[in-house]
Formats: C-alpha cells, sequence, structure tokens
C-alpha cells in the first residue's frame, strides 16, 4: 500500500542533493570529481524513497550489501563504453590532462559506480505507475532460435560497423550490445529481455527505455556547469542542445537501459534475479525467476 509519507532515508537524499548540486555548478575550481558521488548517491536515496512511498520495495533499505554490489557491477560497464568511445570519439571530458592517469582512474570509477543502480532505481520508482503495467505492444520477438541468432547476428554487425567506421556508426554503441547479450542470456538461462518480448511482453522495456531516459536528462543537466564536465563531439545532428547534448543524442538513452539490463544480467545473473523480484514484486509483468 502507498504510503503518503516519505521514508527517513529520502530526506537524506534530498538534503545531499541539494548541497551537492549547489557544489557541481557554483563551487570553485574544480569539484565535480569528488562531488559527482554525493550528488548521484542524493538522487538513488531520493528516488528508492519516492518508489517505497509509491508501493515498491525498497532496493537500499535492509539490502545495502546487494545495493552495493550494484556499483561494483556499473564500474566494468560504464569503463566498456569508455574503451568503445576511444575509437568512436563520441564525447570527452574538460579540463583535458587535468589529473595523472592514476586520478582519472580513480575519480572516473568513483562516478561510474553510480550509472547502473541509478538506472535500475528509477526503473523501480516507474514500475509504481500503473501506466507501465498496461500492455502497450503484442508483437512477439525472440521466441524462436532464428530469431535470437538473428539477434546475436545484428549485435557484431553493429559492433564491428562502430570499430571500423565510426563516424558514422557511433550511435551503434547504444543498441550493439543489447542484440549481442541478450540472446546469450537467454541461452546461458539467465534473465534476458527476450524472455519478456518472446510472450508479447514490451513493459520492462518501456520501464527500462524511461528509466534511462530520466537519468540522461539529470547527468545532462547537473552536468552543464559542473567541472570537470563533458562534452560531445557529434560529426552530425548537432545543431539543436539541451544542456550539453545535441537533442537527437537523447534517443541514445533509450537502449542503453536494456544494454544496462543486459550486461548487468550477463556478469552478474544472481542480483538480476533479486532485482526482478523487488521490481516486480506486485502483479508481475511476467516472472523471469524460474525461466
Amino acid at each position: 500500500m502507498a504510503s503518503a509519507q516519505l521514508p527517513k532515508h529520502g530526506y537524506a537524499g534530498i538534503l545531499l542533493i541539494v548541497v551537492f548540486w549547489y557544489i557541481n555548478w557554483y563551487g570553485e575550481g574544480l569539484r565535480t570529481h569528488w562531488a559527482f558521488f554525493p550528488l548521484w548517491f542524493g538522487y538513488l536515496l531520493c528516488t528508492d524513497s519516492l518508489a517505497v512511498s509509491r508501493g515498491q520495495k525498497s532496493m537500499i533499505v535492509g539490502r545495502w550489501w546487494k545495493f552495493g554490489k550494484l556499483f561494483l557491477i556499473s564500474i566494468p560497464i560504464w569503463w566498456l563504453f569508455e574503451w568503445l568511445n576511444k575509437r568512436a570519439e563520441y564525447w570527452l571530458y574538460l579540463p583535458e590532462h587535468t589529473f595523472s592517469p592514476y586520478a582519472h582512474t580513480f575519480w572516473s570509477t568513483l562516478c561510474f559506480s553510480t550509472i547502473v543502480p541509478a538506472i535500475f532505481i528509477t526503473a523501480n520508482l516507474l514500475l509504481s505507475f500503473s501506466w507501465f503495467r498496461r500492455h502497450h505492444l503484442r508483437w512477439r520477438t525472440g521466441h524462436t532460435p532464428g530469431g535470437r541468432m538473428t539477434y546475436f547476428i545484428t549485435g557484431i554487425m553493429l559492433l564491428i560497423a562502430l570499430l571500423i567506421w565510426p563516424r558514422y556508426g557511433m550511435a551503434f554503441m547504444w543498441v550493439s550490445l543489447f542484440f549481442l547479450v541478450s540472446p546469450v542470456n537467454y541461452l546461458l538461462g539467465r534473465p534476458s529481455l527476450m524472455r519478456y518480448t518472446a510472450a508479447q511482453d514490451w513493459r520492462m522495456v518501456l520501464v527500462l527505455f524511461s528509466a534511462a531516459l530520466v537519468c540522461g536528462f539529470f547527468w545532462e543537466m547537473w552536468n552543464m556547469y559542473s567541472w570537470p564536465k563533458w562534452v560531445y563531439t557529434f560529426p552530425y545532428l548537432n545543431q539543436y542542445k539541451i544542456f550539453e547534448m545535441p537533442l537527437a543524442g537523447y534517443l541514445g538513452y533509450l537502449p542503453f537501459g536494456l544494454e544496462v539490463w543486459a550486461l548487468t544480467a550477463f556478469l552478474y545473473p544472481a542480483i538480476s534475479k533479486e532485482l526482478i523480484a523487488v521490481m516486480d514484486h506486485k502483479s508481475p509483468i511476467t516472472d523471469l525467476r524460474t525461466k
């Protein structure tokens, strides 16, 4: 049952957001490398408390150790995207050459650790809204071995295109890994969104689309006046921007949520099953824990 009262950790989250939002935007000199983490930790606490107040289970309270594992999973996942960006040159960080290689790795890793928790906690909040629990699509995909092989081959081809023609294939960074990893998860018995879509159920896909887009809005907004910060180097579709991100670039956030799901399930299937149990505990969309 939903409660009108915000859980206590929500107030701690609001305090962290207020303090570190101010620091990130108005502090003197370099500050975001150390202020980014507490700002986003505040987001996690606040969003989780909103989900609880709307009847969802908490992904934090009583699950601190499991919650902490999401931070650890997030690190290699985003470093993978950083590696792909070495080829695509999709974004860069300013000011350049400010930190030593070791300091850069440390502070980057700390910031990257918040990405996966942010998407899943946002998805948990979105699942509290009835709109996301209603069927919107009935298209069936991923239910045959041939269909899953098509996904896998498509992922390989998109990834190769990204690496060979990065100027024209940079957008494939946000879809190739999902197509590549999702059928592998299915084959290995790990949680896979293909089990949803094979049952003509696209609700979790829509939730992850939306969760990544919501997080993307806050990533870009809080980045706007931060220092250090990231900027984009699109070779095209660069005319209209919301914050530093060209408008077309926000489309990449939609499949990014699916890639985060697929990579998390691949690296740590046990935590993925626990996330399903927490996020989908009432009126389950499609129960993947026993499939």
